[in-house]
């Protein structure tokens, strides 16, 4: 008979949850254990369910009380999928937590449109539609067959079925893992493109999903179920290096990106060493953790380049043998090392990126200078001897490149645009390597490197962006969601129809590359998420009058009439228009008798755009008026907020 819960399972998960891993914590240890044992009655709970319910289902669980970012969970559980072809981002799950046991149907490693899709169908069933809970009192009361038999009754009781929901928030549609519409495409395509590119208008969140992209590319098997999980994992990988941001910008070049010439002031004269730029350097360290090793004896260059440094500092120059005849090393920097031929030339140097590269055999040189690198490797080893080296695994590094457009990818990439493609990367069997300009090193881009890009199609159409650029990378399509702000309604200001309509007007007026995006308006959702509806409308405010007006500005080049178009203010009464015009009459007193500004008595527009404090911004039939010239609608959480007049 399989023993059930524990009062100590919950207490442990209440005594941890958020606070560090720490192995040299005897007591932490001794408990981590014991919630282990709690993971395996989780993991049977969940096989008799499955057993029950889904005899052609899979579970899935990991048996860790601790996430990836090694802290504490406030929960243990487990997935059930009702067949092994189901969606992975859906699935029933059981858990328990600090507050209770829950049956549910989830979403699992969710992008976060896919989420909150997930979230308008469970508020919208009834109570417990997709969701039932025990409270830890209760659950603890039952045998374990007896919460089984709950389970599986708590199941066929939910009012929508795992289809349904899937439906319900398009997950069973035959275009979810391929429709250019944001995040959907994330969830399929982040990990298995080495490029990709996130392009649409403002506020569409890019940049935004630009952390759960590079997540999920740095660690694919990486699950979360909260916004705060992925941030934590993100910052984690950050600190680790595995994540760095970069943004192009118009002066941004070759040099700061791949490598560069800085000069430098030694002994009274101006010396110059190439100095590797954010991408070279992130190559380095991705081809450290392109291979799995095993623990081991090892060299290790950076001991045996200390051990040959302090040799060198107490000799004039190291005789470095060779087969028939031995070089001299009579000096180094912090890139290169000069080395007198056995005839007595001084004028040659090795680099230093480049010996690292063969020494630690990532990169092979046969010719030229090769050999001369040989034996300076086999030098080097044989005076530093071995170290004992941990076991390294394959990991995953991501290069994020913010507004990618806006740089000259020519400029930037020079020579390396080739070798960004997968197939002509490091590990891959079409292979190649470039010389670079600077340093002369060998260099080739390793196939654990992941580079995403954002692009603001406002700021650069897509059809003019680089043709060698476009050929490389994937480009996924994000474009405003008004559907995300569907049923979000600030006194009366419905802010789905407020930005369908406005991104209507502006695709015809100008095109869809440069329309509005959801982000703007999300601060107010947040708002009204927190039942603050003064904060949320000021917040709609501030977004027009900082935000949306000024971008309108810049869109239709102060074309003042075109903007009013948008804000439909030719719709509305003067006393609701954002901005007002004023024929000008008196052009003649203005400008003398021969002007010939109005020669066709066509009438001068001047345009007033009203004071931030007047009173027509903060009136809600300001914003109802730019979509509908109807009565204010209430959402249910603010029905006992009524308008304010």
């Amino acid at each position: 008979m399989q023993e059930p819960f524990k009062k100590l399972h919950f207490d442990l998960l209440e005594k941890w949850h958020g606070q560090k891993s720490d192995s040299n914590n005897p007591e932490q240890r001794n408990d981590a254990g014991e919630l282990k044992k709690a993971y395996e009655i989780i993991e049977k709970w969940a096989g008799a369910l499955q057993k029950a319910i889904f005899p052609n289902g899979t579970i899935k669980l990991r048996k860790s009380p601790v996430n990836q970012g090694g802290n504490f969970f406030a929960y243990l559980w487990a997935k059930i999928y009702p067949t092994s072809s189901s969606p992975k981002e859906l699935a029933y799950t059981v858990s328990i937590s600090t507050t209770n046991l829950c049956v549910k149907i989830d979403t699992i490693n969710a992008s976060s449109n896919l989420r909150e899709r997930y979230e308008r169908v469970r508020n919208s069933a009834v109570e417990k539609g997709i969701v039932t809970t025990l409270s830890i009192e209760e659950g603890l009361a039952m045998s374990f067959e007896e919460l089984v038999e709950w389970s599986v009754n708590a199941i066929n009781d939910f009012v929508l079925s795992y289809d349904e929901v899937a439906q319900s928030i398009d997950l069973l549609k035959g275009d979810a893992q391929v429709d250019k519409d944001g995040s959907e495409q994330l969830s399929s395509v982040c990990v298995l493109g080495a490029n990709q590119i996130l392009y649409g208008p403002p506020g569409t969140g890019k940049t935004f999903h630009t952390i759960e992209a590079a997540v999920k590319a740095a660690e694919p098997t990486f699950e979360w179920e909260l916004r705060a999980e992925l941030k934590q994992e993100f910052d984690r990988l950050v600190n680790e290096r595995r994540i760095r941001f970069v943004t192009f910008h118009q002066s941004y070049g070759y040099e700061e990106f791949v490598e560069g010439l800085k000069a430098k002031t030694e002994d009274g004269t101006i010396a110059y060493s190439v100095e590797p730029g954010v991408f070279r350097q992130m190559c380095s360290d991705a081809e450290q953790y392109q291979a799995e090793s095993p623990a081991g004896q090892t060299y290790n260059f950076d001991t045996c380049w200390q051990a040959f440094v302090e040799y060198l500092a107490n000799e004039d120059f190291i005789e470095i043998p060779m087969a028939k005849t031995s070089f001299r090393v009579v000096d180094f920097n912090e890139n290169r090392i000069f080395f007198e031929k056995s005839n007595g030339k001084t004028d040659h140097t090795l680099s230093i990126n480049t010996l690292r590269a063969i020494f630690d055999g990532s990169r092979t040189y046969t010719t030229g200078l090769g050999v001369y690198y040989r034996p300076l490797v086999s030098f080097l080893r044989e005076l530093g001897g071995t170290d004992e080296a941990p076991a390294t695994k394959r990991k995953n590094f991501v290069l994020v490149i913010d507004e990618i457009n806006r740089g000259n990818i020519s400029k930037i990439f020079g020579e390396l645009i080739t070798l960004i493609e997968l197939p002509k990367r490091k590990g891959q069997p079409e292979a190649l390597e470039l010389t670079l300009p600077y340093s002369g090193d060998c260099f080739s881009v390793p196939d654990n490197l992941h580079i995403i890009g954002t692009m603001n199609t406002a700021d650069r159409s897509l059809t003019m962006i680089d043709t060698a650029l476009r050929r490389r990378f994937e480009f996924i399509e994000m474009m405003p969601k008004p559907e995300l702000l569907d049923s979000v309604v600030v006194k009366g200001v419905n802010l789905s129809k407020l930005l369908g309509i406005l991104n209507q007007r502006i695709e015809v007026l100008y095109d869809r590359e440069h329309t509005l995006g959801h982000a703007f308006f999300m601060n107010v959702k947040k708002c009204l998420d927190e039942s603050d509806y003064d904060a949320a409308f000021e917040e709609l405010v501030h977004a027009f009058q900082n935000k949306i007006i000024p971008l309108l500005q810049e869109y239709f080049f102060d074309d003042w009439n075109k903007i009013r178009l948008v804000l439909g203010d030719n719709q509305k009464n003067e006393s609701l228009q954002l901005i007002l015009e004023n024929p000008v009459s008196n052009l003649s007193l203005l400008f003398g008798q021969d002007h010939n500004i109005d020669p066709y008595d066509e009438g001068v527009i001047q345009y007033h755009l009203r004071g931030g404090k007047e009173a027509v911004w903060r009136e809600p039939m300001t914003y109802i008026g730019m979509y509908s010239s109807t009565i204010p609608e209430q959402s249910h959480s603010e029905s006992d907020n009524k308008l304010e007049e």
